[in-house]
C-alpha cells in the first residue's frame, strides 16, 4: 500500500517541479494532497505495515518483467546462461524499483520513472544551487551477466555474475526505502578495500556531490554494503563534508563462499544502529551517533559498482543471486525466518555463535518456516550439525497493512554448497538440470487438491552430516554388510499437518573422494537407514535401498527414497546376491553313497562361501530305480544361501547265470538262460548269442545283464573247450593165407578190442587168425574224443602135404599113397 501511494505521490510530485516543462495537472496536486491526507492518517495506524519492498532474484524477472504474476510464481523464468542482464525486475511491482543500466548520460536530467531514457532526478530540491540529479563521476559500467549453469550456480540457482574488470559491470534502482531498512543479499566474492568508497559494493554506493539541500534534515546519506579486505562483509556511510565517512568492516573471513549478508538499520534522534550477519552469525553492531545519522538513505542503489568509481579494484567481481530490501529494521525472528528461507535455497549453513557453519556447523541456530515453526532444530542431536541442506516450500503469509516479507521457497534439489558437502537430494531423478526446471515434481503445500501459488503452508526435508570421513570403515557395521561410509547424515522432516510430505526424492552421493568405491568390497551399494535414528546401526531396524546407478565420475544415485524425521543415513555395501550352485544328479548301484557336502563342487558367490551343509533326504522307496534327493544349504560370508538338490538314483545290479567250464568234441550247443545274455565280448561286446547256438571252437563265452542308465551290470564268463574227434585209417577186410601181416597206419593205431581195449597192435603184425582188428584214435581229453574203425583179417591155413623126397625112377614111378 505504501509502496502505491507513493508511486502516486512522486509522479504527482514530479508534475509540480520547476525545473521540468510539465504544466501544473489538477489531477496531480489532488494526488499530492491525498497522499499527505493518508500519511497523517496513518501517524496512528498500521495501514501501511513492514514488508519487503524490494526483492531481486536472479531465477525471476531478469530481462522480463514480473507483473502482474504472483510473486510465488516461478514465471518470468530467466533466459539461457550467458545472456546480458539489461533490466532485473522487481518481483515486488506494485511500485517496481528494477535494476537498471546507467543511463546515457544526456539522460542524467530526466525523470528516473520514466519507461524510456529514464534519468538521475531527485525528488528534491527542485531549484536553486543544489544538484537537482545525480552525476555519477565513475566510468559507465557495462552489463552483468546472467550465469545459469550447474558450475556457476549456487545450489543449483542462477546468479548473476559481475565482473569487475576494466569498468566494472552494474546495476541500479530508485529505492523508496530510505529510513529505517533491512537488506539481505546473497553473494559469492572476493573482497577488497578498506572504507566506504573502495570496499567492493554490493549494495547503495558511494557517490562524488552527496545530495543536500536548504534544508539540513532532507540531506540524503549514502549507504555502501560490500567486501572489503579480508573477505568481510562491511558497512560504510558518506554523506556531505563527511571527512571521509564511517567504515565499519566486519570481522568474519567469508573466504569467497556463496554467503548471506544481512544489514538493519535502525535510527533515533540523531543516531543509528547498524547492525550486520554473515550466515547467520552477528558480526557488526555498532551505534553511530551524529547530526545526519537519522537522515534518509540516498535515492539511488547500485549493485556491483560504485558510482564515483573509476578503478577496477573497488568493482565487484563475483556474484549476487538475489537481494531483499525491507522498510524497517527487523526483528530478530524475521531475520532467521528470512536467513531460513535463503539458508535452505543457497545451500548455506547457518550458525548462530562463533565461527561460520560451514567451518564448526550450526551450533544452536534454529532455522524457522515462515510461520516461525522451527524445522531445523540443532538441539535435536547436535553431532549432525554440518554442511546443511533441504527440499521445501514455504511462502510467507503476507497481511494486508502488516508483515509482508513477502519471500516464499520451492527448493526442489539442493546440495550444501560447503566444500566436502557429497549429498544431493531431488524431487525427481534428474541432477543435470537447475531449481527452475519445471519438469521436477513438485513439492504439495496443500491440504487438499494441487499445490498453490497461494498456500501459506510449509514442507522441508532437511539433512545435515556429523561430517565424518568420507572413506569406509568397519565401526557399527551391521550383519551382512561388508562395508560402510564413516560419515553420517540426520534428517529433519518438518510439514504444516495435512500436507503430503516430501517422499520417494532421489539421492546422489559424490564418491569422488572416497574409497567405497576403489576398495574390492562385495555386494550393492546401499543407502542405509537408521530408522530410529540413534545413529547405530547395529541396532533397531534398518532399511536398505540399492543404488539406481553409479555414473563414470563416481556419483552413486538412489530412487524413490523415503525418510522420516530424525532418521540418520549412510552407505554401506549390502551383499544381497545370493551364491550360485548347480543342482547335482548320480547313478549309483545297489547302495547311495554317504551324505557328502562335497558333491555339491561348482559352489560360488562374489564374496565368498562360507560354508556347505546337508540339510535334509527324501526317497520314493522305489526301484530301479529308488530316487533319493538330498538337499544342501550353500550359504556365503555374510548369510545369504541357496539350497541345491543331489538327486541319487539308485538302481539294482543284475546276478547272472554262471555256467561252468564246458569242453565238448567237436561242438557245444548253448543252453538256456534264466537270467543274462550270452556275448563273445565282455561287457556285452562282441557278437550276441543265445541258447541253441552251435560253439565249433574253443572260445570264451561272457554270460552279461545289465539295468539302468549306468549302467549296474553283471558278468560270468566260461570257457568252451571244442576238442575235434581224430581222423583214423579205415583198412578194408582182408583175407590172407596162414597170416597177415598189419600194413602201417597213417592215422589211429591197431587194437584187437573195440575203443582202445585189448592187445595194442603194430603195423607189421602177423595176423595168423581170422578177427577183427579196430584202428582206434583218441584225443585224452575231457570228454575223450575218439575214432574207430574196424576190419575183419580173414586167415586160411594152407593145407599139410606128404613130401616126398626126390624120386629118380625108370621109365616111370608110381606114385605111393600120400
Amino acid at each position: 500500500m505504501i509502496r502505491l501511494l507513493l508511486n502516486h505521490f512522486f509522479n504527482a510530485l514530479k508534475s509540480l517541479q520547476v525545473q521540468t516543462t510539465y504544466m501544473i495537472n489538477p489531477k496531480r496536486t489532488k494526488a499530492v494532497l491525498v497522499f499527505f491526507l493518508l500519511m497523517g492518517l496513518s501517524s496512528n495506524t498500521s495501514i501501511f505495515g513492514q514488508q519487503v519492498d524490494t526483492w531481486f532474484r536472479a531465477g525471476k524477472g531478469v530481462n522480463a518483467p514480473t507483473s502482474p504474476l504472483n510473486y510465488a510464481d516461478p514465471n518470468p523464468l530467466p533466459p539461457a546462461d550467458g545472456t546480458p542482464v539489461t533490466t532485473w525486475y522487481d518481483i515486488v511491482y506494485t511500485v517496481q524499483q528494477n535494476l537498471i543500466p546507467n543511463p546515457n548520460p544526456i539522460h542524467y536530467p530526466n525523470p528516473w520513472f520514466l519507461p524510456i531514457n529514464p534519468g538521475f532526478d531527485y525528488p528534491y530540491p527542485n531549484s536553486g544551487s543544489y544538484d537537482l540529479f545525480l552525476t555519477p563521476t565513475g566510468s559507465i559500467p557495462g552489463l552483468p551477466t546472467l550465469r545459469r549453469n550447474l558450475a556457476s550456480n549456487i545450489n543449483f540457482n542462477p546468479v548473476v555474475n559481475f565482473d569487475g574488470s576494466g569498468d566494472g559491470q552494474a546495476l541500479h534502482f530508485r529505492s523508496d526505502s530510505r529510513e529505517n531498512v533491512t537488506v539481505f543479499v546473497v553473494f559469492r566474492a572476493q573482497g577488497a578495500g578498506n572504507s566506504a568508497e573502495t570496499q567492493r559494493l554490493l549494495f547503495g554506493g558511494d557517490i562524488e556531490n552527496h545530495h543536500t539541500s536548504f534544508n539540513q534534515d532532507e540531506w540524503t546519506t549514502n549507504l555502501s554494503l560490500g567486501v572489503a579486505d579480508g573477505n568481510v562483509f562491511s558497512v560504510g556511510r558518506t554523506w556531505e563534508g563527511d571527512g571521509g565517512g564511517f567504515f565499519q568492516p566486519g570481522s568474519i573471513d567469508l573466504m569467497g563462499l556463496p554467503s548471506i549478508g544481512t544489514f538493519t538499520r535502525s535510527t533515533s534522534v540523531d543516531s543509528e544502529r547498524l547492525e550486520t550477519y554473515v550466515n547467520g552469525l552477528n558480526d557488526i553492531g555498532v551505534n553511530r551517533n551524529h547530526a545526519l545519522a537519522d537522515n534518509p538513505l540516498f535515492f539511488f542503489n547500485r549493485v556491483g559498482k560504485h558510482f564515483n568509481s573509476n578503478d577496477s579494484n573497488r568493482n565487484l567481481t563475483g556474484d549476487i543471486a538475489e537481494i531483499l530490501l525491507a522498510d524497517y529494521s527487523i526483528s530478530t525472528s524475521q531475520r532467521q525466518m528470512v536467513e531460513s528461507y535463503l539458508a535452505i535455497k543457497y545451500g548455506i549453513t547457518l550458525n548462530a555463535a562463533g565461527q561460520l557453519g560451514s567451518i564448526v556447523g550450526n551450533l544452536g541456530y534454529p532455522y524457522l518456516a515462515s510461520d516461525g515453526t522451527v524445522i531445523w532444530d540443532p538441539a535435536l542431536d547436535s553431532n549432525y550439525r554440518f554442511d546443511i541442506a533441504g527440499l521445501g516450500r514455504d511462502r510467507f503469509d503476507d497481511i494486508i497493512g502488516g508483515l509482508s516479507l513477502r519471500y516464499d521457497q520451492h527448493q526442489r534439489i539442493s546440495q550444501s554448497v560447503n566444500s566436502g558437502a557429497i549429498v544431493a537430494m531431488s524431487t525427481n531423478t534428474s541432477f543435470a538440470t537447475d531449481n527452475l526446471d519445471q519438469s521436477r515434481t513438485e513439492i504439495d503445500n496443500t491440504t487438499g487438491g494441487a499445490p498453490s501459488l497461494n498456500s501459506h503452508l510449509h514442507n522441508y526435508l532437511i539433512w545435515a552430516s556429523d561430517r565424518g570421513s568420507v572413506n569406509q570403515t568397519a565401526v557399527e557395521l551391521p550383519t551382512g554388510y561388508s562395508a560402510r561410509i564413516e560419515r553420517e547424515w540426520k534428517i529433519q522432516k518438518t510439514v504444516s499437518p495435512g500436507v503430503d510430505p516430501i517422499n520417494g526424492v532421489s539421492v546422489r552421493v559424490d564418491l569422488s573422494g572416497s574409497d567405497m568405491l576403489s576398495n574390492p568390497n562385495c555386494g550393492t551399494l546401499v543407502l542405509l537407514i537408521d530408522n530410529d535414528g540413534d545413529g547405530d546401526f547395529t541396532t533397531g531396524l534398518l532399511t536398505a535401498i540399492p543404488n539406481t546407478s553409479i555414473d563414470g565420475a563416481n556419483n552413486a544415485y538412489f530412487d524413490n527414497v523415503t525418510f522420516e524425521h530424525a532418521q540418520v543415513f549412510t552407505l554401506a555395501f549390502l551383499d544381497t546376491e545370493d551364491p550360485t550352485a548347480s543342482d547335482q544328479v548320480s547313478t549309483v548301484c545297489d547302495t547311495a553313497p554317504a551324505v557328502d557336502p562335497d558333491v555339491i563342487d561348482d559352489e560360488t558367490d562374489n564374496c565368498g562361501i562360507a560354508s556347505v551343509v546337508f540339510q535334509s533326504e527324501t526317497t520314493d522307496n522305489l526301484s530301479n530305480p529308488e530316487t533319493i534327493v538330498r538337499t544342501y544349504r550353500v550359504t556365503d560370508i555374510y548369510g545369504n544361501f541357496i539350497d541345491v538338490t543331489h538327486t541319487i538314483y539308485v538302481y539294482t545290479s543284475p546276478v547272472v547265470d554262471e555256467p561252468a567250464d564246458v569242453s565238448a568234441c567237436n561242438s557245444y550247443v548253448l543252453p538256456p538262460l534264466t537270467t543274462g545274455s550270452y556275448f563273445t565280448g565282455s561287457g556285452g561286446t562282441g557278437t550276441p548269442l543265445s541258447a541253441g547256438d552251435v560253439i565249433t571252437s574253443t572260445q570264451t563265452i561272457y554270460v552279461y545283464a545289465a539295468t539302468g542308465p549306468l549302467p549296474c551290470t553283471d558278468e560270468h564268463s566260461f570257457t568252451v573247450t571244442i576238442n575235434d574227434t581224430p581222423a583214423v585209417d579205415d583198412p578194408a577186410d582182408v583175407t590172407a593165407c596162414d597170416s597177415y601181416a598189419l600194413p602201417p597206419l597213417t592215422n589211429g593205431d591197431y587194437f584187437d578190442a573195440p575203443n582202445g581195449g585189448g592187445n595194442a597192435l603194430s603195423a607189421g603184425d602177423l595176423i595168423t587168425s581170422t578177427q577183427t582188428i579196430y584202428v582206434y584214435a583218441e584225443t585224452g581229453t575231457t570228454p575223450n574224443c575218439s575214432a574207430e574203425n574196424s576190419f575183419t583179417v580173414t586167415i586160411n591155413d594152407t593145407p599139410a602135404v606128404d613130401d616126398p623126397a626126390d624120386v629118380t625112377a625108370c621109365d616111370s614111378y608110381a606114385l605111393p599113397p600120400l
